[in-house]
Formats: structure tokens, C-alpha cells, sequence
């Protein structure tokens, strides 16, 4: 036992997740305090409308990067808040928009990303956030 050697690899994906996991909870939090009453993920989906309304949800699955299954729900619960209308497209083909109440709370949801954005990118310089970016894609890819 004393030739052992210990696991000593970094363990990066556990930073990740551990990080995800805390922006998710600063990301809820402050929508809760700003009188949002939505998740991470329907976030993430009034940001991808907000950007193009109108979307199918498998754009918006490719947009947010999260499975079908997850999306399907998420805009479902976004509708029983009144916040997007879904349209038959075709059999298996939905598309999503938005409603006169999730317009009006586009300002906030706009500040609430600036802010976001601002606070991550002082935490890093210009350099390091560009390298991080790379690794990040790279994993996704």
C-alpha cells in the first residue's frame, strides 16, 4: 500500500459543475429579487426569444444548449406564467413567442444579464476570459 499513488488529476469538471451550480443560484436569486418569478432555464429562453422571437423549440434547444425534453417543459411552464404562446407548426414542429407581459419584462431581464455579464468579467482579465471561452467550446464540441 505505501506504492500507492493517490488520484491526483485536477479535478476540473467538478470545479465546473460546482460553479454552474452557484451561477444558477445567484442567477434565480436575483431574478426572484428583481420580482421575476422564473428559472434558470426559462431565463435562458426568454433570452434566446428576446434575441429572435418566434422561434422553433428545436432552435431554441440548439440556442440554449439544453435536450428537448427539458426545453419542452421549461416553455410549457413559461406559458401557465403567460409569458410565451406556443403554435403547431407541423405534427411535431412548435413554435414559441412571446406575450405583450414577457415584453414588458424584457428591461428587466436585459439589466439582470448586463449586470451578470459585468460581475463575470471582472473576475478575470480580458485574456483569461478569451482563453476560458476556448477550453469551454472546445469541451462542447
Amino acid at each position: 500500500m505505501e506504492n500507492e499513488k493517490t488520484y491526483d488529476m485536477p479535478y476540473v469538471g467538478c470545479l465546473m459543475g460546482s460553479a454552474f451550480q452557484r451561477l444558477t443560484i445567484q442567477l434565480e436569486t436575483t431574478l426572484k429579487r428583481e420580482g421575476l418569478e422564473i428559472t434558470a432555464a426559462e431565463y435562458m429562453i426568454l433570452r434566446a426569444l428576446y434575441s429572435r422571437d418566434g422561434l422553433q423549440q428545436c432552435e431554441i434547444v440548439d440556442m440554449v444548449g439544453k435536450d428537448k425534453s427539458s426545453i419542452c417543459r421549461s416553455v410549457s411552464a413559461l406559458a401557465k406564467k403567460n409569458l410565451v404562446v406556443t403554435e403547431p407548426v407541423s405534427y411535431n414542429v412548435i413554435r414559441v413567442g412571446l406575450t405583450a407581459k414577457a415584453r414588458e419584462e424584457q428591461p428587466k431581464v436585459k439589466q439582470i444579464t448586463k449586470e451578470r455579464h459585468e460581475a463575470l468579467l471582472k473576475l478575470a482579465s480580458q485574456k483569461d476570459i478569451e482563453a476560458f471561452v476556448r477550453v469551454l467550446k472546445a469541451i462542447m464540441n
